[in-house]
Formats: structure tokens, C-alpha cells, sequence
């Protein structure tokens, strides 16, 4: 039996975008777009979800560090650029970093390369929306723990059984997942943000919408149809509320 804690997260930094020619579905494609354009990470970065660790993955820990084995290795899985990985990695023997972009990755080994915490992190390319993919990272390090911070909110829903399928291969029997999303209500009340960017939208924001990036949301509905209780163990669920600055036109 998989096991899941599900948070709906009501972040105040990710916006429903208009996108341009193209597929929603082409995570790959796009995803190495947005990142090839990123010149700076961290505090006043390019990342518009690049947040510090005491206010991310630290809120997440005391949430989730005590349903997990800690003999397990922990998955961060869309780690981007790797900051929560780093952090991840100062609780956890062994961290692996798996993204759908390239691009993510090597800035994210860039990145990591120096720190203490270089030792138990890795990094690979992964896409948990092509099958076979979960099944040959499983098959290399075994049953493990899941960290998704605002993933799934992005995989477009003909790929969604394909990819909680990879989820589940991943966790095997013995791993659990920590999952923590943005609501589609936080998207139809930030996508109103004004800016004065080519698109309308603050400039941060741009940078994801002209790469063609489509998050759709994710909400209870979603956790029930795509994680039900005749194969999931929902170990706790809830709502949380995340406060960032996005920074307009005019300051």
C-alpha cells in the first residue's frame, strides 16, 4: 500500500498563465526553456518560487519528517535549481533531485557543487509522465520517500494517471509521499496581478508564461479521483497558506 500526505497549498506566488504555440504537455521543452533564461537564483533571483528553505521545506519537515523512514531515500522530485534539495539533504542521508529540465539540473549540480551538503545529494533528468521512467529509477535505489513541493499542479490531466502511476512505483511499499500544491483558486485570484511586462503580468512571472507554461491547479477533488482510499493511505491532509512578495511595475 502507497501512503500520501496531501496538502492543498494556497501559494501567493504562481498565477493560471496565458501561454503561447504549443502543447501544454511539452514539460521537457519547456520547462529547459524557462530554466536556460534563469541568470540568478536566490534572494532578488529570477525564480519566482525560489524560496528560502526556512520558509518552504523547513514548514514542510515538521509536517511530514516523522511519517517517513528515514532509511529510505528521499526524492525531491521537481527539485529545480536545488535549494529545498540542499536543505532536504541536512536531515537525510541521501537526497536525489529529479527534474523534467536539464537545464534545472545542471544549475541545480552548479549549484550544490562546494557545499557540505554535496555528499548526499544527486541530481538526475526525470519526467514522471513518460512511462518507464519511474520503473528504471526504482529498479536503481528501491522503494522511496517522496518530497513534491507544487508539481503536480503543473502535469496536465491526460498525463495524470500516468504520472501518479509513477509516484506510486516510486514509493514502492515502504516509502510515502509529502505532497504540497497550489489551489486553483490561488490561481484565479493571483492570475489577476498586474504588471508591466510584454504580457501584463509581473516580470517574474513572464518568464514562465512565455515558455508556455500551464499550471492548472490542483484541489481536494483531484486528490480524491487521482489518490483514492482503496489504494492510498492518506496519512493527514490540509490547507496552508504561504505569504511571498511579488513586486509590480511600478514597485
Amino acid at each position: 500500500m502507497n501512503t500520501i500526505t496531501d496538502a492543498v497549498k494556497f501559494y501567493s506566488h504562481v498565477l493560471l498563465f496565458r501561454f503561447k504555440g504549443g502543447s501544454p504537455r511539452e514539460y521537457r521543452r519547456q520547462w529547459d526553456s524557462y530554466w536556460r533564461t534563469v541568470n540568478a537564483t536566490g534572494p532578488g533571483g529570477e525564480v519566482l518560487w525560489d524560496s528560502a528553505p526556512e520558509r518552504a521545506s523547513a514548514e514542510d519537515l515538521r509536517r511530514f519528517a516523522a511519517h517517513l523512514d528515514p532509511g529510505l531515500p528521499l526524492v525531491d522530485l521537481g527539485c529545480g535549481n536545488g535549494r529545498q534539495s540542499r536543505f532536504l539533504a541536512r536531515h537525510f542521508q541521501r537526497v536525489i533531485g529529479v527534474d523534467v529540465a536539464p537545464a534545472a539540473i545542471e544549475l541545480a549540480r552548479r549549484e550544490t557543487r562546494g557545499t557540505p551538503e554535496e555528499g548526499r545529494i544527486e541530481y538526475r533528468v526525470w519526467n514522471g509522465a513518460v512511462a518507464g521512467e519511474a520503473e528504471a529509477l526504482h529498479a536503481e535505489i528501491g522503494d522511496a520517500n517522496i518530497y513534491m513541493r507544487t508539481v503536480f499542479h503543473c502535469v496536465q490531466a491526460p498525463d495524470r494517471p500516468c504520472f501518479v502511476a509513477s509516484l506510486a512505483t516510486l514509493l514502492g511499499d515502504r516509502g510515502t509521499m509529502y505532497q504540497i500544491e497550489l489551489s486553483r483558486g490561488a490561481l484565479e485570484t493571483l492570475r489577476k496581478l498586474p504588471g508591466d511586462s510584454p504580457s501584463g503580468l509581473p516580470e517574474l512571472v513572464h518568464k514562465v508564461v512565455k515558455n508556455g507554461i500551464h499550471p492548472i491547479g490542483f484541489s481536494k477533488r483531484d486528490r480524491d479521483r487521482y489518490y483514492p482510499d482503496d489504494r492510498w493511505i492518506v496519512l493527514d491532509q490540509g490547507d496552508a497558506v504561504a505569504i511571498e512578495t511579488v513586486r509590480l511595475g511600478h514597485g
